[in-house]
């Protein structure tokens, strides 16, 4: 019996099937089935996978590949990716998160096994990097690792990250709130998702950014803020906010 823990991300259930069956004669009995990206999400917060298969063409609002890099950000685990399409943009795109396969449909037992194997070899046998060199996912490359400094007028003030509110995006300016005043500048959304920290700052729309500590509670369309704010959430956007966060739920 092997113990890795392995998750099945396929919303054809003849082929979800297929591959457990197959996983199942190779000796691994812990397996998980999911057959949307939500529920996907909830099975890798819940028992944290040691290898997941993916399919690429998910039905819903996010493709396998969005899902994947969602996932990437959640634990360390080996995606491989389950397709019937060589369409070179589908490779090119996946090929950005460093999966670790590709199975081609329609497989058979020997490329399941030999995928397998070989992942969760190369997993278990993976060298820990030395200490010494570890950088932190969430360490700055600045200085002053609290705040940002924000041009206003003719100087640049010191606005700590926990004093942001949220950012708005209205064309090429954007507008931050923060706990004293607010700064309209001509920034880029993107500019803004690369200045402000990631493990403290989400975009949860086209046009929002909010600092995640400011959250008071969230629906699938609504954030509401301590200071009263209210930010809708993007559909395409709801799984990756709601994957940084650690929830409970009945199921």
């Amino acid at each position: 019996m092997k113990e890795e823990r392995i998750l099945i991300v396929e919303d054809d259930v003849n082929i979800a099937e297929n591959i457990e069956e197959i996983l199942e004669l190779l000796g691994y009995v812990n397996i998980d089935i999911a057959n949307s990206a939500n529920q996907a999400i909830k099975v890798v917060k819940k028992y944290r996978p040691d290898l997941v298969f993916m399919d690429i063409k998910l039905k819903g609002d996010k493709d396998g590949i969005e899902l994947g890099e969602i996932i990437k950000q959640m634990v360390d685990a080996p995606l491989v990716y389950v397709t019937s399409y060589s369409d070179p943009t589908i490779i090119e795109r996946a090929k950005r998160i460093n999966p670790a396969g590709f199975i081609v449909k329609p497989f058979n037992t020997n490329d399941i096994h030999a995928i397998v194997e070989i992942v969760l070899y190369n997993k278990r046998t993976k060298p820990a990097p030395e200490t010494a060199v570890i950088r932190s996912k969430d360490e700055s490359p600045y200085l002053v690792t609290d705040a940002v400094f924000i041009k206003a007028d003719n100087a640049y003030e010191r606005v700590p990250y926990e004093d942001i509110y949220y950012v708005e995006a209205n064309g090429n300016m954007v507008t931050i709130f923060t706990k004293n005043r607010n700064f309209t500048i001509r920034k880029s959304m993107k500019d803004m998702e690369e200045k402000l920290p990631s493990h403290l700052f989400l975009r949860v729309q086209k046009s929002f950014i909010v600092q995640l500590g400011q959250i008071e509670s969230f629906n699938t369309k609504d954030i509401t803020l301590h200071m009263g704010s209210v930010v809708q959430v993007g559909r395409q956007y709801y799984n990756s906010f709601l994957a940084k966060l650690n929830t409970i739920t009945e199921s």
